[in-house]
């Protein structure tokens, strides 16, 4: 039987679902088939109560639009002050800005769950070949398995 990898959704995607901006169609297309994938059983994800916080503050015409996206992903059942613990790791060792706790707090809850790879679109603090190196480097050290950071047109599964 396949694998099929655990994803981490991160705050950042959903907002692109409803994007209409020219310049982020592409990214617009591919958090939209990730969606898809994830309603039709094809990709399973879960999301935090980070995740569910941040979406529950969102305002405007599209917040009802996101919530409903939220509710395709499984919450997960972690220990929260393991996340807390190693979401401190991170910020500590200067991986992650202080003023940007709340994307520790979202790889470190992808690492405790053991998700397969964290889905965001958070290029400058989470989504980039260097936080990524330097988040599992601690993840490896506290006993956890590597977790892959991606985009989502780098996860979705594309037919051939």
């Amino acid at each position: 039987m396949k694998h099929q990898p655990l994803l981490y959704l991160e705050t950042s995607i959903f907002g692109f679902y409803y994007d209409e901006q020219p310049r982020n169609a592409i990214r617009r297309e591919s958090v939209r088939m990730l969606f898809r994938q994830i309603e039709l059983g094809i990709l399973k994800a879960v999301l935090s109560p980070v995740t569910e916080r941040e979406l529950n503050k969102s305002l405007g015409a599209n917040r009802v639009g996101l919530l409903a996206l939220a509710e395709l992903a499984d919450m997960l059942e972690v220990d929260d002050q393991e996340a807390q613990r190693l979401a401190a790791l991170y910020v500590d060792e200067n991986v992650i800005p202080q003023a940007y706790a709340a994307d520790a707090l979202h790889a470190a809850y992808a690492a405790v769950a053991r998700c397969d790879v964290l889905v965001s679109l958070n290029l400058k603090h989470l989504a980039n070949e260097w936080v990524s190196r330097r988040l599992n480097a601690i993840n490896m050290r506290e006993g956890y398995q590597l977790v892959s950071i991606r985009t989502p047109e780098e996860v979705v599964q594309y037919e051939e």
